[in-house]
């Protein structure tokens, strides 16, 4: 809404014209992070995410490490499928639901959702917006990020994975 109305009175005052906001305000982006806002308000109002949420807390014998694990791959796979700050939002709100239930801090899987959301980002065109920037403008597809950029990720990941727990063995030991 800010973007749109900055841009109507950079329009109305005349210091730019409508021709070159056309050429360079890469509207590509702006239409997809709407089109994300949009899916992710229907998500959001088909339960999809509280359901996430119990589904993460009917995991047997759930440990901080299972947790870390689940939280991690979660937070890559849905910022693959949505954009990466629409999908932190709702995996914080839910790390933060389940260390509530289960009283434990809940720091070690924040900082580890986060890293596995910017990380899980980069698998897909739709992660990121700047992936969609770079699609568009280089002619990639779908297929072309997925057979590149995917397994990538998940070596990333992996290896993130790896490093915080290690890192974080004190605190998820409690």
């Amino acid at each position: 809404t800010f973007a749109f109305l900055g841009t109507s009175v950079l329009l109305i005052t005349k210091t730019i014209d409508l021709e070159h906001i056309i050429r360079y305000a890469s509207l590509e982006v702006i239409l997809f992070l709407v089109g994300m806002m949009i899916l992710v308000g229907l998500l959001k109002d088909t339960g999809f995410f509280a359901w996430l949420v119990s589904l993460m807390l009917r995991v047997k014998k759930m440990t901080a490490t299972k947790f870390l694990l689940i939280i991690s791959v979660i937070s890559a796979l849905l910022s693959c499928a949505v954009d990466e700050v629409t999908s932190i939002i709702f995996i914080v709100a839910a790390v933060f639901e389940i260390c509530d239930y289960f009283e434990v801090d809940p720091t070690p899987f924040l900082i580890m959702s986060v890293l596995a959301t910017n990380i899980g980002s980069s698998g897909t065109v739709l992660g990121n917006p700047i992936g969609v920037l770079i699609a568009t403008k280089a002619g990639l597809t779908f297929e072309d990020f997925i057979s590149r950029a995917f397994p990538l990720m998940i070596l990333c990941l992996i290896a993130t994975i790896i490093m915080l727990r290690f890192w974080y063995r004190g605190s998820l030991k409690k």
